[in-house]
């Protein structure tokens, strides 16, 4: 069994206290660490991204002031792509959901076997929502309230008494489109019809994860979160792994993040961002008390392996090494998938990307999440995070259903759902300074109200918010 640890105490302040004055004047960044150790770089983790943002931190009136709401949805949410649903969420021809973001509503329909349409979510006739909170199917798309009808491609084909409808024609009066593409089993929509391709938004993102396929994988656990807090401010909490010392200490025997890398891609048409840390690496605050095998014990204890044998784990090579082969092996007998000869960076590592404004896959097997943010109605004050587990499927294997969406409202906890498993408790440690950090901007001297960012730690949030300005048209 794992020896007895007391976990916690590396996130009190008693323990931060003790930490005080440590400096890692050697604490090499992730690609520099594996070459360091001789370990296999993959190369699209040597890959780096050079972009370096030279904006002022946003002030926080911008997540605040409700009167910037409305600029947002005008200049953002009408504009960007985003991410709508998955592909598997719609998996028959027919299928659809609607996608809401604070006052909008799209509707999302699988028009063909391998298409995608989407459209604003309102009847020609008196605007009733088409698609409500759960999913529907049908070979037209029927109004419930008078039924004027559509089909899979928007276009109006019944209208009760039409002959009254003067002026009104499939040419005139079907559903108004927004454009619809797909990417890694995602689909994307933007209301711009004159926005450039999807692909243009995702920069260098698809070629990074060509050999991760996203659409070659199922969602295992789907969870929506709503939150106090403005969806700007949710969002940068996982841009950063700086506040793994106070919010995450259960994970510092097993991650580090002081040797975390941060690299962002900027050409203005795409604004991306990457964060990599590895695991079975001991935290740089944390590395004098965990042993090499404890940091494996911990492992597999969290993530279901086996546990290993007493001549395992002596060196942080062989831990990483131990934990990557039973990785493979899990994936071979609960998915069917084999990852022999994968690096051990794919296998155990956090790999975590960001494409603006508010999505954030992951590559590799090590935490293979997916996260968005989305504003909530009207409001600055709340918004929703969207998590999903993607796992792998083995080609030609069929697609395991999609689970429950376990809906978590704004005073419940991850843990009050069991389902949700590791991902809601890490959610809860998160969701713990999330909402303070909101109180905390209204708290603030106004004289002094925007966050002071470090050059390398936060660089990726320096990005998002010189991203948001360009969007808004603020010079500041």
């Amino acid at each position: 069994m794992t020896e007895a640890i007391d976990l916690t105490k590396y996130g009190n302040r008693s323990y931060v206290r003790a930490v005080l004055g440590t400096q890692f004047d050697d604490m090499p960044q992730y690609v520099e660490y594996l070459r360091r150790a001789g370990e296999e770089v993959p190369p699209t983790v040597a890959d780096r991204g050079t972009y370096q943002p030279q904006n002022k931190p946003l002030p926080y009136e911008y997540y605040l002031d409700p009167k910037y709401v409305p600029e947002e949805i005008e200049k953002i949410w009408k504009k960007k792509w985003q991410v709508a649903c998955r592909a598997e969420d719609i998996p028959n021809v027919g299928d659809r959901v609607a996608y809401d973001v604070g006052p909008l509503s799209f509707l999302i329909v699988r028009s063909g076997e391998n298409e995608f349409s989407a459209f604003w979510n309102s009847c020609r006739h008196r605007a009733r929502r088409l698609c409500g909170s759960k999913p529907e199917s049908g070979d037209m798309v029927q109004c419930p309230f008078h039924a004027w009808s559509y089909d899979l491609q928007g276009k109006l084909v019944w209208v009760p008494r039409w002959e009254e409808f003067k002026g009104v024609s499939p040419k005139s009066h079907s559903l108004r489109p927004v454009q619809c593409d797909t990417w890694g089993g995602n689909v994307f929509i933007n209301p711009d019809l004159e926005a450039g391709p999807l692909s243009e938004a995702l920069g260098v993102m698809p070629k990074h994860y060509g050999d991760c396929p996203q659409e070659d994988r199922y969602t295992a656990a789907w969870i929506k979160k709503k939150v106090r807090i403005n969806w700007k401010s949710g969002l940068e909490a996982f841009l950063e792994g700086y506040h793994v010392l106070t919010t995450h200490p259960s994970g510092m025997p097993i991650f580090g993040s002081t040797y975390t890398q941060t690299d962002c891609w900027d050409d203005d048409k795409a604004c991306v961002s990457r964060l990599i840390t590895p695991a079975l690496v001991p935290d740089g605050w944390v590395q004098n008390e965990v042993t090499p095998r404890l940091a494996l014990e911990l492992f597999c204890n969290t993530y279901g392996l086996p546990f290993p044998p007493e001549d395992r784990g002596a060196t942080v090579a062989d831990a990483r090494a131990y934990a990557a082969e039973k990785t493979i092996d899990v994936h071979r007998e609960q998915n069917g998938v084999d990852f022999t000869g994968r690096s051990v960076s794919y296998l155990v590592d956090m790999h975590q990307w960001f494409a603006f404004p508010a999505h954030f896959p992951w590559w590799g097997e090590g935490l293979s999440w997916w996260y968005n943010f989305t504003p909530l109605g009207d409001s600055p004050d709340e918004c929703v995070m969207e998590i999903r587990w993607l796992r792998p499927i083995a080609k030609g294997a069929p697609r395991p259903p999609l689970p429950r969406c376990v809906e978590i409202d704004f005073h419940e906890q991850g843990r009050d759902y069991p389902e949700t498993g590791q991902v809601g408790y890490i959610m809860d440690e998160d969701m713990e300074n999330m909402e303070e950090v909101h109180k905390g901007m209204k708290a603030a001297d106004p004289a002094e109200a925007r966050p002071v960012l470090a050059t390398h730690q936060e660089v990726r949030i320096r990005h998002f918010h010189e991203a948001y300005m360009k969007a808004m048209g603020i010079s500041l």
